[in-house]
């Protein structure tokens, strides 16, 4: 076994010419290491599994975004020592890239509202309320009466009229009621209302968040952002960029699915600069996921 592993192993002669070589062409801003290592499996990559489900917790919070690192990104740029320094770097782009609209008398029928914030049963995959209603609240929506519809609409967790609702532009046609409580009641209520055919009014306030084209246009034009798995940032990603002296940013993703954003970085490279240009295409090639394309496309 360990005689196959060292004949299958590149001796070391052709090591130290790859070696060399790599260190010739990042002296010339060529990613030759980078290239090495995405050749070799050495840096993986990794796709977000996003899930549509209902729930509150699919929607990419691109409303909150680097608020609290009050949009500033970590910039390593080459230092006089030969290695990063580790800079604050404000994107300007990411103030305002959201806008919100808050209503205080938003009305609407109970069938307009897809999708709740909460429940004892949110990790389920579900795509809609109906979906839930069916298979978790058949003993809240049987029989099939206005006395039952009634019933669930006067749980205490319903305040039909002071509701909080969401709306997000790049989530069409899916209202988001901000509860804390009563998911199961009102998916019931709702699923009566809608076999009964009878109008349930519903009142509050509504906050919609949509995409400032703008700002998506100037963040896109100066910059090429990538997902990267976390685990790799900081050491063979960065040791081969360090090798090209090729400075890049590192940020966290927007929130989505209970945290499941954790695994990834985001990389910033400035499209304008031979160097990082040529890692962006790269990795472009290797297949990492673009979040410059994935902001585009945002309505």
């Amino acid at each position: 076994m360990m005689d196959d592993e060292i004949s299958s192993s590149p001796p070391l002669w052709r090591k130290i010419l790859h070696g060399i070589l790599d260190d010739l062409l990042n002296s010339l801003g060529y990613p030759a290491t980078l290239r090495r290592r995405l050749n070799n499996g050495i840096l993986p990559v990794s796709h977000p599994q996003l899930r549509n489900t209902f729930w509150l917790r699919s929607v990419v919070c691109w409303q909150t975004w680097l608020e609290y690192e009050k949009h500033c990104i970590r910039y390593l740029r080459l230092g006089h020592d030969g290695d990063y320094d580790y800079l604050q770097r404000h994107i300007p782009q990411l103030d305002g890239l959201i806008n919100s609209e808050t209503s205080e008398s938003f009305c609407c029928d109970i069938t307009a509202v897809g999708g709740l914030s909460a429940s004892s049963d949110c990790d389920q995959e579900l795509s809609s309320l109906d979906a839930f209603a069916q298979q978790y609240c058949q003993e809240l929506a049987i029989p099939l009466t206005r006395d039952r519809l009634n019933r669930n609409l006067s749980h205490h967790g319903l305040r039909l009229s002071e509701m909080v609702f969401n709306q997000f532009t790049w989530v069409p046609a899916r209202l988001y009621w901000n509860n804390v409580d009563g998911a199961h009641h009102f998916a019931a209520a709702r699923f009566l209302a809608t076999q009964l055919s009878q109008p349930v009014s519903l009142t509050g306030q509504l906050n919609t968040y949509s995409i400032n084209p703008q700002k998506i246009r100037q963040l896109t034009a100066q910059w090429d952002l990538f997902l990267v798995p976390e685990g790799i940032v900081y050491g063979e990603f960065k040791d081969a960029l360090l090798r090209l002296k090729c400075p890049f940013g590192v940020s966290n993703p927007p929130h989505w699915e209970n945290g499941d954003e954790q695994h990834f970085r985001v990389i910033w490279l400035e499209r304008h600069q031979t160097a990082p240009a040529r890692v962006s295409r790269l990795l472009a090639q290797a297949g990492f996921p673009s979040l410059s394309q994935q902001l585009s496309e945002l309505k």
